[in-house]
């Protein structure tokens, strides 16, 4: 007979319970939250610190070397008078222009004392306006102005400011007179900084413009890319789409109406404002490109929105050749790219800059205006895309400023060492 041994479980000891303790809830900012707000902090400074720097009038800035002025000087006024020898100028700010016997041989004016607030693709563009005793316009030369000055040479190889020769200021006022394709802002401003300075002389009120068709046509064209990128970037079913899309920009935003985000053009707008009427488009562009960066995580304008990137990316597509890597731009761990926008905007600052527009390729998509060398400068990048990735990329510096509007997670830690 066989005894059962029963078992015993063994009971394991009781284990002191230990007690939860809350955790109180920090105080102040993480890293992470400290790193956002002093990227915010620091992108405001720098803003505040370049327009500064190129005239704003703050408060409790209002030093006369901060103000800016349109000085018009005798070689401006030979431009329309070329027997002139003297000019003074009266209370009313109107130049009388005098010959070598000191006769008076015409007149003129500076629609900066009447339209300064009208504004092109880079600030104000002021025109000197030459008249006789009659008030018959006689001439029109460019004063000082912040534009690219191979887009103003093409406006004037167009003979813009001889459309209105010979004219009286009454009819002046009313003469019909279109912008020039390739220099769509910069023309249209300059007409409308006319127009202005007429109606304020002669005291009659400019005729309310119908829109025409072309510029119509470009909002239509230019907000039907802009929300396909949006539906791209943000509705995974449209993502297959991204080669048209691609396309799109590239000739809508690049070749057809250069609507594209650049040093210059920030440089331009923060010193000198912003004009809606014929920027707004631009104005919804770079809106976009900040607000989604902070609220998404997305960089909506490099990836989705840019004409350089774009075609870099196409090229990219079609290439043969294996894409290596760009290593090489880096100085001891530190990206070319970093590099070379703070030695800019420290320019920038200092006041001591070369004209904006040259230090990106983007005006390669205006090849009807530049030079050729610009457009060697674009077609380079384009090349170098066939065997590196999108190369420009790597050192553009507008990409640099918005992608430092893009907010950092704490998956980003190791990425970007925080603080």
């Amino acid at each position: 007979m066989t005894t059962e041994v029963k078992q015993r479980k063994r009971v394991p000891p009781k284990q002191p319970v230990k007690k939860a303790i809350k955790k109180e809830p920090q105080k102040g900012l993480n890293s992470l939250q400290a790193y956002n707000l002093y990227r915010v902090v620091l992108i405001a400074l720098l803003v505040v610190a370049v327009g500064i720097s190129g005239g704003w009038k703050l408060p409790f800035l209002q030093e006369e070397g901060h103000r800016k002025k349109i000085i018009v000087t005798q070689s401006h006024l030979e431009g329309i008078y070329k027997k002139a020898k003297y000019f003074t100028v009266d209370k009313d700010k109107k130049y009388t222009v005098y010959n070598q016997f000191k006769d008076i041989i015409g007149y003129a004016i500076s629609t900066h004392d009447y339209a300064s607030h009208v504004r092109g693709f880079a600030g104000e563009v002021p025109v000197l306006i030459g008249f006789d005793k009659d008030s018959t316009i006689q001439g029109m030369q460019m004063l000082q102005h912040n534009e690219s000055g191979e887009y103003i040479e093409f406006i004037l190889d167009d003979k813009l400011l001889e459309k209105w020769n010979g004219l009286t200021f009454d009819r002046a006022l009313y003469n019909e007179v279109d912008g020039i394709t390739s220099a769509t802002e910069t023309s249209e401003a300059i007409i409308k900084t006319i127009q202005v300075t007429l109606s304020e002389v002669t005291g009659k009120e400019l005729e309310t413009k119908h829109y025409p068709w072309t510029l119509i046509l470009q909002w239509v064209l230019t907000s039907a890319t802009l929300l396909f990128g949006l539906l791209v970037c943000f509705y995974r079913p449209m993502k297959n789409y991204r080669t048209s899309m691609l396309i799109m920009v590239t000739i809508v935003m690049g070749f057809a109406y250069q609507k594209m985000i650049s040093i210059s053009f920030l440089h331009g707008w923060i010193v000198n404002g912003i004009s809606l009427d014929s920027n707004l488009i631009s104005f919804v562009l770079l809106g976009l490109s900040v607000i989604l960066p902070i609220t998404t995580k997305k960089q909506f304008y490099c990836h989705y929105m840019c004409p350089f990137g774009a075609a870099q990316e196409l090229v990219g597509k079609v290439s043969p050749f294996q894409k290596r890597n760009m290593n090489f731009l880096k100085v001891r761990s530190i990206p070319l790219q970093t590099i070379a926008t703070i030695v800019l905007i420290c320019c920038i600052l200092l006041g001591e800059y070369p004209e904006l527009s040259f230090v990106e390729p983007f005006p390669a998509f205006s090849f009807k205006v530049v030079s050729w060398w610009m457009i060697g400068f674009g077609l380079l990048f384009i090349g170098l895309s066939f065997f590196y990735s999108k190369p420009w990329c790597k050192i553009c510096p507008t990409g640099f400023v918005l992608d430092n509007c893009k907010k950092r997670s704490a998956r980003d830690n190791k990425k970007y060492k925080i603080l």
